[in-house]
């Protein structure tokens, strides 16, 4: 039949098609028919009674995709490894059509293949096939296979010819020249799963299966036999450690010019992140360079993905995306099993996806990388297998292609609970009745695999289903390569059941096309292909990293051209490559869209093949200053008594406290200690500092912030601490405060009489003289109610009354009775009119800005247009950021490297209520997260066991896990009960920066990404290289929060350079020097008794830090009278900077009061609390 369309209707049409082929975010990919590709394969399993699910573990694990071109004909051909069936050989014949060669080629297999390696074994030009084989105990003894490539489009078997014919349980092997002899050696990836218990707990040095799991490292020791011949080396390169290994990827991790090894390991055993020793050795190296990891480890590729010319890390997992495939998988957190695992010495890890940003390397050759996959938002794509990273759309930023899918869910929580209730015991038919049934109540994971577009930023958003790749499967292995030559990447995709995806890449047959390169290698005689060869571009500000490794994702490899997307740029300034023995060469000026061959013998000997070396910001002072101080803390476990919490309160110390403690011209700081560990004082003295315990006798309590100040206006510094945590309930006393009162000698005794009653677990004081009296009163935080959370607990206004403080909340400050949960403030004069005002920050709450009126502390949010900006907020700093005379501020939140990050349109929310009836109340938070639709509704957060736990009375309601994973909280609880219920929400999490407009207003500026990837505690403004505008520290991380979803850790701090606009831009950790892992909190600063500033960062369960910076001249320290209320500094360009003076600022902290003068400084004149001023300081 014809149909005749009308003109008008073809020119809209046309009009589309082109509208649509301008868009980069529509349709990339076309999934091309097996008939018109020619391809066919398909990785079918078929189950029976000796193979299933039960009896072979692995069953469902699946095959993978090996491409490369074997007749030299410049097309790309591809090779499908099979489990139950032979793997196959496609011959690429142009324009997208493939011919099946398996049979005549010789490459027919029989045994269960997984993983495939490309590689040109015998350097004669052409690639060769090395297959790794598994399969299941009662199969026939299987072998790896090595076919390697007659030249003439046929393949001879010769794995024991050339000592490959490994026969343990074989999942992947990686070629690489560890030793930078010439030729290529191999790493052996190795699984042997079924007779062990997969997630027992024993020492993580000691071997599980002692022997029989362990990966494998081969040594090219020579060609005598006319080919290469490989030895077993794995004992004297280091290679013991017992794993289940999935994944595997080498590169030069810490680019020092030789490759590194990245092992991706199943169930208990970490990952392995093997170090080259660069003397035929490794070093497992992660528990060192990373905070965590995933716990099913699975595919895994490295690459740069924010083109810092640094490589990054990402490994697959199985976290769910929605809600009922989460809370069918996953039954409560398990707390006890996890501290355990971390007693037994095994790094943290947790069920999701990991994108280890490679942050560099410390003066002590540590390469450290953050988890960010949360911030990425590709932390959770279910049952993951490969990850591709690469330039699916040439626009300069590597995306990453995730395969997904699994036939048989044995994680099910309900067919779990079915099995162990249902024994096996039986005659033989029984027991096989019983297996068939189990097996048909297995349920099918079958999913889209995803595609992620990079957007720079530390950003990627899904483009699955805009792209054209959104189709339900079992995929395994995958892998990309130029298909036909178009200047794009192409995918092939290894399916179970499912004949493999083609999908043809459109990319540079859009209108709106960008720029690529593509780089074929000529390397050296006998790693003829350039394997390890690393490749640097540099177009204008980018640059573009590049280590050539065949395999990567999962079971898959690609020694195919590597391919670079350039973006806009039509010109590549220059191109440095690194070849695998340490030679370099460089070209300038080469053009775009083209495949560019590089030649070895073009090489030079180069002299420095490792990162640059400039001197960081910051350097440690430890040492330097006799400090080795380390905080303890005591064992409590606050979800025992508190399983719905989402962190931890027992952990939220220390802080610190800067002061002159002894009037002996240095200055002196106090760290709290923990539930019975006394603080401790350390006292300037000479080049160094001295221990001392000051409150023994109050070691009972959790010192929490801590504040110098004369509190009985005797001209020294008494000490106040807060007392907070969540150790000691409603015992009496439990959080009363102290105050020491010090004899002008830094010797300090507590004065019992001069605080009221604090009833309330507390966070900070911070004082100003408020009601203009002359001496100093105090705001006392109240932080949580320990056994009540989120009811606010009390907080205190202190008046000084002659050295002895009264409470004045309820008079003169009643909105901050119980303002919420608050963890920082500060006193600043936020309108300019003379008077200090207050303000507060904590969780579940805007910050509070309390305007002080006379002597009286109004509420005015509502009037700073902040009202609504509700996080989960840890800290405050205050400074004038954008030199324009009023004070700025710095709030840390939690960040958006979390998995229940809310915003305005799907807050986070919290309900209190007595939920189970039983008298007691109990908070319950909810998160949206996607349906199995993908639309994103409101669940709670906790899991069913969970809540089983705190409510027993709800096992009647859901018997089992499926109800539950779909059940809202009106699913659950009456509509009353919950519009009864306390509300309390949280919006941002987002750390920012509020610019004062100076009109009672604020804007708030997000701060940078990498100041996002954790929880933020510690802030620091100073000017770090005298150009006159004040820059950030940043510090956080917390060990503190619930063990599904998992700790804050990506954090090594950060320091943000500020242009004096109220602009900043993070400085790389090998910049800064700044390598702050732990739980990092309080900041304190002084300088020393040279005048060089000091910074200490101190942290839960961890080391003090004393950063030094050398590079900071100040001509002069200035110290302001205690009637000084802030300081007017002109600089040399003619701006002027307001730079109060606080008494407690940050988290938990005081910084010292002084100003210092740079080059920068050409005038400084203090103001007292009248406005009268003084000039201290004038550059002629």
């Amino acid at each position: 039949m014809k149909i005749r369309l009308p003109g008008i209707t073809v020119f809209i049409l046309v009009l589309l098609v082109s509208f649509a082929c301008k868009r980069g975010g529509d349709r990339l990919f076309n999934k091309l028919s097996p008939d018109d590709t020619g391809i066919h394969f398909a990785n079918n399993i078929t189950e029976g009674d000796t193979i299933n699910t039960f009896t072979y573990y692995y069953c469902y694990n699946g095959g993978g995709v090996g491409v490369g071109d074997f007749n030299n004909d410049q097309l790309p051909d591809i090779f499908f490894t099979g489990n139950m069936v032979s793997s196959k050989l496609y011959l690429n014949k142009g324009n997208m059509q493939f011919e099946d060669i398996t049979i005549p080629a010789g490459v027919t297999t029989s045994d269960w293949i997984m993983g495939v390696s490309v590689v040109d074994i015998n350097h004669d030009g052409f690639l060769d096939i090395y297959v790794n084989a598994a399969g299941p105990r009662f199969a026939k003894k299987h072998h790896n296979l090595l076919f390697i490539n007659q030249k003439n489009l046929t393949f001879k078997e010769q794995a024991a010819e050339y000592g490959l014919n490994d026969s343990t349980f074989c999942v992947q092997s990686a070629f690489l020249d560890y030793d930078r002899d010439g030729d290529l050696d191999m790493y052996l990836l190795t699984n042997d799963v079924d007779e062990v218990e997969k997630t027992l707990i024993m020492p993580s040095t000691f071997g599980i299966t002692r022997g029989k799991t362990a990966d494998k490292f081969y040594e090219n020791v020579g060609d005598t036999l006319g080919h290469p011949f490989y030895k077993n080396v794995s004992a004297k390169a280091g290679i013991m450690q017992e794993g289940y290994g999935l994944g595997l990827a080498v590169g030069d991790l810490n680019q020092d010019g030789w490759p590194d090894i990245y092992a991706a390991n199943d169930f208990m055993p970490n990952d392995q992140l093997l170090i080259n020793q660069k003397n035929k050795t490794f070093k497992e190296s992660a528990k060192e360079s990373m905070r965590h990891q995933t716990y099913n480890g699975m595919g895994v590729d490295i690459e740069d993905i924010n083109n810092d010319a640094k490589p990054d890390i990402m490994v697959m997992d199985m976290l769910p995306e929605n809600n009922e495939r989460r809370k069918t998988m996953i039954a409560k957190a398990d707390y006890e099993k996890f501290f355990l695992r971390k007693k037994a010495g095994y790094i943290d890890q947790y069920m999701r996806n990991t994108v280890q940003l490679n942050q560099g390397t410390t003066p002590g050759g540590v390469t450290y990388f953050s988890d960010i996959a949360q911030l990425t938002g590709m932390q959770a794509t279910d049952w993951s297998w490969g990850v591709l990273l690469a330039d699916y759309d040439n626009d300069g930023r590597r995306d990453a292609y995730i395969t997904n899918g699994f036939v048989k869910d044995i994680t099910d929580l309900d067919f779990l609970a079915y099995n162990t209730e249902n024994s096996m015991f039986g005659t033989n038919e029984v027991k096989a009745n019983r297996t068939k049934n189990l097996l048909s109540l297995l349920k099918s994971v079958k999913l889209s695999n995803y595609m992620y577009r990079n957007t720079g930023d530390l950003s990627f958003e899904n483009q699955t289903k805009n792209w054209g790749l959104k189709y339900d499967s079992f995929s395994n292995g995958a892998a990309y390569t130029d298909l036909d030559n178009d200047g794009d990447l192409d995918l092939v995709v290894n399916n179970i059941n499912e004949e493999a995806f083609v999908f043809e890449n459109t990319a540079m047959k859009r209108e709106a096309k960008d720029n690529y390169l593509q780089i074929v290698f000529n390397g050296s005689e006998k790693n003829r292909n350039g394997v390890g060869a690393a490749v640097t571009l540099y177009c204008a500000q980018e640059k573009y990293y590049n280590y050539f490794s065949p395999v990567k994702g999962y079971l898959s490899s690609m020694n195919a051209p590597l391919h670079v997307g350039l973006g806009k740029n039509v010109v590549i300034d220059s191109l440095k490559v690194l070849w695998p023995d340490g030679k370099s060469q460089v070209l300038k000026s080469v053009k775009a869209n083209q495949r560019l061959t590089l030649d070895y013998k073009n090489a030079v000997e180069s002299e420095n093949n490792g990162p640059s070396s400039s001197e960081a910001v910051f350097s440690n002072g430890n040492d330097q200053y006799n400090l080795h101080w380390k905080h303890t803390e005591n064992e409590y476990n606050d979800f025992i008594d508190e399983s719905l919490l989402l962190a931890m309160y027992s952990k939220k110390g220390p802080g610190i406290a800067v002061g002159n403690a002894d009037q002996q011209g240095g200055t002196d700081f106090f760290i709290g200690g923990a539930a019975g560990m006394p603080g401790t004082l350390f006292r300037q003295s000479g080049k160094g500092f001295e221990e001392k315990k000051i409150n023994e006798a109050d070691a009972k309590f959790e010192d929490m912030g801590s504040l110098f100040f004369d509190a009985d206006g005797d001209m020294d510094m008494d000490l106040y601490v807060v007392s907070g945590g969540s150790e000691l309930k409603n015992e009496p006393n439990a959080y009363q405060d102290r105050l020491y009162v010090n004899d002008s000698k830094g010797n300090f005794a507590r004065n019992t009489g001069a605080l009221p009653p604090t009833v309330s677990s507390g966070s900070c004081v911070v004082a100003a003289d408020f009601d203009r009296d002359g001496d100093l009163d105090l705001f006392r935080a109240g932080a949580v109610s320990p056994g009540a959370y989120p009811e606010p607990p009390r907080s205190y206004l202190l008046k000084n009354e002659g050295g002895k403080f009264t409470d004045v909340t309820r008079q003169l400050a009643p909105d901050l009775l119980n303002a919420g949960m608050i963890n920082a403030a500060v006193w600043t004069d936020f309108d300019n009119d003379g008077w200090t005002d207050l303000i507060v920050t904590g969780e579940w709450m805007a910050p509070v800005f309390m305007k002080n009126q006379q002597g009286k502390l109004v509420n005015v949010t509502t009037q700073t247009g902040l009202e609504n900006m509700a996080g989960w907020w840890n800290s405050i700093y205050p400074a004038d950021l954008d030199n324009d005379g009023d004070t700025d501020y710095v709030l840390g939140n939690m960040g958006n490297n979390i998995d229940y990050r809310p915003s305005k349109d799907q807050p986070l929310e919290l309900f209190y209520a007595d939920f189970a009836g039983n008298g007691k109340f109990k908070p319950l938070v909810t998160s949206y997260i996607a349906d199995n639709d993908g639309e994103k509704k409101s669940y709670p957060l906790t899991y069913r066991d969970d809540l089983f736990r705190s409510m027993p009375v709800l096992k009647k309601t859901f018997g089992t896990y499926e109800p539950f994973s779909k059940a809202k909280l009106e699913d659950i609880f009456s509509k009353d009960l919950i519009s009864k219920s306390k509300h309390y929400t949280a919006n941002t999490f987002q750390s920012v920066i509020l610019i004062n407009k100076g009109n009672g207003k604020f804007d708030a500026k997000p701060l940078p990404a990498e100041a996002q990837l954790s929880c933020i505690f510690g802030i620091l403004a100073t000017d770090t290289d005298d150009d006159g505008n004040l820059d950030l520290l940043i510090t956080g991380n917390s060990h503190s929060n619930e063990v599904v979803y998992g700790f804050m850790d990506a954090s090594l701090g950060v320091l943000l350079k500020g242009d004096g606009k109220g602009n900043f831009k993070a400085i790389p950790a090998e910049k800064s020097g700044l390598f702050l892992a732990g739980a990092t909190r309080g900041i304190g600063l002084l300088h020393d008794t040279q005048g060089l500033e000091l910074i200490l960062a101190v942290s839960n369960e961890d080391s003090l830090h004393v950063l030094e910076n050398k590079k900071q001249a100040f001509s002069k320290i200035i110290h302001p009278s205690p009637g000084d209320i802030y300081a007017s500094m002109t600089l040399k360009n003619g701006t002027k900077r307001k730079q109060e003076f606080y008494y407690g600022a940050g988290y938990l902290s005081q910084q010292e009061r002084s100003v210092g003068i740079s080059e920068a400084v050409k005038e400084v004149i203090f103001f007292d609390k009248n406005g009268k001023g003084r000039k201290v300081f004038s550059r002629q």
